[in-house]
């Protein structure tokens, strides 16, 4: 659901919910807003020291093998080909290159499973500006923390130009993901000029824990798929009539190559197309 924000609610009902569950009720209530800090810098750093840890626990794990096929003792000298003997050691205690190993097969599995994580959240995309705008609009109107540094944790501190956090913000489900570019128009243009010029004066829509106004995203998406599939079905029909009208050749070629551009310019606004289709569906 789209929410967009609103004038603050004079109404007698007064908000129950406050802190993190106002917060988590807004989320929870429009998927756009799922807006949260990525953390690449501190991931990345992370990463590097597990690197780090790795190759050192392998530089001592190189040196602890050549130690053992250098030892005059012969079970050390089996470690390398037998696992058994590597396990058990000597006197049946756990050998120090068992050990090293142990230490390191731990480290990788915080190393793999921490570079996985982090390539999924490098491919979360940044929150659309809408979303951006609405949400920190909603953070200023509602100062739920009580910490300065939980207060700045999405946008820091307010008037500085280079905000590192607020470049550092994803969403966990973009709102224009699969839709076309008229759809995505719609919402960005379209739906903040309807709720400031309009929409303010709806009741039925506000939430007042929240305080927020919600738009129903299919409701739009619909919208725009009626108005595609009638474009789609008015250009061919309009095109014919005016070719009928049009006695003189020269015109008719004319206006051919403008309903050919105009079909194309169309089509690339209505249709999730690639240009390659663009041009296919333009030539025939």
């Amino acid at each position: 659901m789209t929410s967009i924000e609103m004038t603050p609610l004079n109404q007698s009902a007064r908000p129950t919910m406050h802190g993190y569950a106002r917060l988590a009720s807004l989320m929870a209530n429009d998927k756009g807003l799922s807006i949260f800090r990525s953390f690449k810098k501190l991931n990345t750093k992370n990463l590097l020291y597990l690197q780090a840890e790795i190759v050192n626990v392998q530089t001592e794990l190189e040196r602890l093998i050549q130690e053992d096929e250098a030892s005059v003792d012969e079970t050390r000298k089996q470690f390398s080909t037998s696992v058994y003997c590597l396990k058990e050691g000597l006197l049946g205690s756990e050998s120090d290159q068992w050990a090293k190993v142990l230490e390191l097969r731990e480290l990788l599995d915080k190393y793999n499973t921490a570079a996985l994580q982090y390539a999924q959240i490098l491919r979360l995309k940044r929150p659309q500006d809408t979303d951006r705008d609405v949400f920190k609009t909603w953070l200023s109107q509602n100062a739920f923390c009580s910490t300065v540094a939980e207060l700045d944790q999405w946008f820091g501190e307010e008037g500085v130009d280079d905000d590192e956090n607020e470049r550092d913000l994803v969403t966990l489900c973009g709102r224009y993901e699969n839709v076309d570019p008229l759809t995505r128009w719609v919402f960005r243009v379209c739906v903040p000029w309807f709720h400031e010029k309009i929409g303010a004066w709806r009741t039925k829509e506000k939430d007042i824990e929240a305080g927020t106004v919600y738009y129903d995203d299919e409701k739009i998406i619909r919208a725009t798929r009626v108005t595609s599939t009638i474009t789609s079905s008015v250009i061919p029909a309009s095109s014919m009539l005016v070719l009928y009208l049009v006695d003189h050749m020269v015109w008719r070629l004319v206006i051919i190559v403008l309903y050919n551009i105009g079909f194309s310019f169309i089509l690339g606004l209505l249709a999730k197309a690639r240009r390659v289709e663009v041009f296919a569906a333009s030539t025939a």
